[in-house]
């Protein structure tokens, strides 16, 4: 072997693009089995909250409906919408009074934790509610409100809007009161705060679950153009508008890459769907800079390792060269 026509700097480069090719190839493959792994337990939890918000949504509006339709509920909201009067509620018993105003503190539900509940006149006027400054005002039944028939089904996707007097998602839910002969005599309107919802997709007040934690998103249009989270439970005042691979797929039912940068432009392992319930994203994100530390540690070790063999490569190969050279001379 003719030592002198070596070149230790192309043994050098040889070398060095060797262990960069080794440290790539590990690389990309301790990630993609890292991440995989990742997506299908980050799967697996987005069911069970879709699941689990798909069945609190319903048993809401089950709930709101049987209401709707109990005896008592049904004759004294008619009552309410027969009368040219309009009432308030100010006593503490449901009964008429001698001038025929009726008191309604028993009228509306109680279980439902809901930001206000009201009684529309067929025009959407509201003529009692719990907030009575509200009485008198205009309210829409459609668009902004998701209405509801309980005689043709229950199961319509949710609508969230942001309240401009609470600076936050809210959801209003109408139904229909009608009389004993079916007409339609106005509205049963109830607004839901989605912290109710939100909070029922999770067990104990528990948000991760997985190790690394992971973050849950709950996306919805709350305006015609604008896409934030139906709740923040960390920042209950901030919803800024927010914009990700992520978010746009589930919101468009479509499917997608789950390694793609987050609203905050951050690389995470996305599993996500789209909840027709509430016509909304889940997403359930972990970041990559957590799922793949180890990886980034072999990749390292592997740069290091390579790294010193082949400087220990050319120093040797330098040294026999010299020596070859000073023989030959």
């Amino acid at each position: 072997m003719n030592i002198s026509r070596i070149s230790c700097s192309e043994i050098l480069i040889i070398s060095l693009s060797v262990t960069g090719s080794i440290g790539l190839v590990t690389y990309y493959s301790d990630t993609n089995a890292v991440g995989r792994q990742a997506y299908e337990e980050q799967k697996q939890v987005l069911i069970e909250r879709a699941e689990a918000f798909a069945e609190a949504k319903d048993t809401l509006l089950s709930s709101i409906a049987d209401h709707l339709n109990s005896p008592g509920f049904k004759e004294q909201s008619i009552k309410i919408l027969s009368s040219k009067k309009r009432f308030r509620p100010n006593r503490s018993n449901f009964i008429s009074t001698t001038d025929g105003d009726l008191v309604t503190s028993r009228l509306f539900q109680t279980d439902l934790e809901a930001e206000s509940i009201s009684i529309l006149t067929a025009g959407a006027i509201i003529a009692l509610s719990t907030e009575t400054n509200k009485i008198g005002r205009y309210q829409p039944v459609q668009n902004t409100t998701t209405y509801i028939d309980p005689e043709k089904s229950i199961d319509v996707g949710l609508r969230f809007f942001k309240d401009p007097r609470a600076g936050r998602p809210t959801t209003t839910i109408a139904l229909p009161i009608r009389d004993n002969s079916n007409k339609r005599r106005g509205y049963y309107a109830v607004d839901i705060n989605p912290k109710i919802l939100h909070a029922s997709m999770f067990k104990e007040d528990q948000s991760s679950i997985l190790s690394p934690p992971e973050n849950t998103y709950a996306v919805a249009y709350t305006s015609l153009s604008r896409i934030t989270v139906i709740h923040n439970p960390i920042q209950p005042d901030q919803y800024p508008s927010l914009k990700s691979e992520g978010i746009n797929n589930s919101l468009n039912n479509r499917p997608g890459p789950y390694l793609y940068l987050n609203h905050e432009r951050k690389p995470v392992v996305g599993a996500y769907q789209y909840i027709p319930a509430a016509n909304m994203g889940l997403l359930v994100e972990r970041d990559q800079s957590v799922l793949f530390k180890e990886a980034r540690k072999r990749l390292r070790k592997i740069l290091v390792v390579g790294g010193l063999i082949s400087a220990s490569i050319f120093i040797i190969l330098r040294r026999l060269k010299s020596q070859h050279s000073q023989k030959a001379a």
